[in-house]
C-alpha cells in the first residue's frame, strides 16, 4: 500500500494541496487533561465542574473556556473570579504538567511524515494558545508542519471557518483543495464550513489510515 491508498480511503481522486491538522484530540491526546485540570482549578476556587462543562470546552475558544471556568466557580458557591485570571491558572497547569510530556496519537506520526515526504504542505490549526503549542512542538521534536494558526491569532475561533481559511492562506492553498483532520464538534463545523474535505478522526482513526501506508 502507498499514500495513494490513503487518498482512496478518504474518497479523494488526487492528493490535496495541503493538509490542515487540529492538535488537541486529533494528533495529541490532551483533551482529557484539559477537562481534568479545568475541574482542578475550579474546585480549588470553590466551584463545581461537571461532565457537561468538559464537553463544552472541547475545541472551544480560550475566551469561551475562561467564561465557563468562572461560571463553574460561581455555580458551586465560590466567588466568581475574573475569567482571564482563572484561565491563566489553567494554562499554567497545562504548561507545567501536560504539554512538556505530550505524545502523538497512534498513526499521526506516520501520516505527518508521509505527507511531508510527498511534498504536501501541512498546517497546524488549533484553538490552543501559541505558548502551549510551542511547548508541545518542543516535546514532540519534529511536527512536520509548514505553518501554524493558534488561539493567539486574531481571528474568529472555531466553529467559525476563519482559522482554517487562514491556515490555507498561510501555505498559499485553495481551501477547497485542502484536507482537514478534526475531532471536536466546533472544529468539525469550522472545517466543513470552510469548504475543505473534512475527516472526523473519531470515526476514521488516524491509525487505520496509517495502516494503508504499509
Amino acid at each position: 500500500m502507498t499514500i495513494a491508498h490513503v487518498w482512496e480511503a478518504l474518497g479523494l481522486e488526487a492528493a490535496p494541496e495541503a493538509v490542515l491538522w487540529d492538535m488537541d484530540g486529533t494528533i495529541v491526546d490532551t483533551g482529557e487533561q484539559w477537562g481534568a485540570l479545568s475541574e482542578k482549578v475550579v474546585r480549588e476556587a470553590g466551584g463545581l465542574w461537571s461532565k457537561e462543562d468538559t464537553a463544552f470546552v472541547v475545541g472551544t475558544s480560550s475566551s469561551a473556556h475562561a467564561q465557563r471556568l468562572a461560571d463553574a466557580v460561581a455555580r458551586g458557591g465560590g466567588e466568581r473570579p475574573e475569567p482571564e485570571e482563572i484561565f491563566a491558572e489553567l494554562l499554567q497547569e497545562m504548561a507545567t504538567i501536560v504539554y512538556p510530556r505530550v505524545e502523538l496519537l497512534a498513526g499521526a506520526e506516520e501520516l505527518l511524515r508521509a505527507f511531508r515526504d510527498a511534498g504536501i504542505a501541512q498546517v497546524l490549526v488549533t484553538a490552543t494558545p501559541a505558548n502551549l503549542v510551542e511547548i508541545a512542538r518542543g516535546s514532540l521534536g519534529q511536527m512536520y508542519v509548514n505553518a501554524l494558526v493558534t488561539g493567539s491569532d486574531h481571528v474568529a475561533p472555531k466553529p467559525d471557518p476563519a482559522p482554517y481559511l487562514l491556515g490555507a492562506r498561510r501555505v498559499a492553498s485553495d481551501i477547497r483543495r485542502c484536507l482537514v483532520f478534526e475531532d471536536s464538534r466546533a472544529g468539525l463545523a469550522a472545517a466543513r464550513a470552510s469548504g475543505a474535505t473534512t475527516v472526523d478522526v473519531t470515526s476514521m482513526p488516524l491509525s487505520a489510515l496509517a495502516e494503508r501506508l504499509s
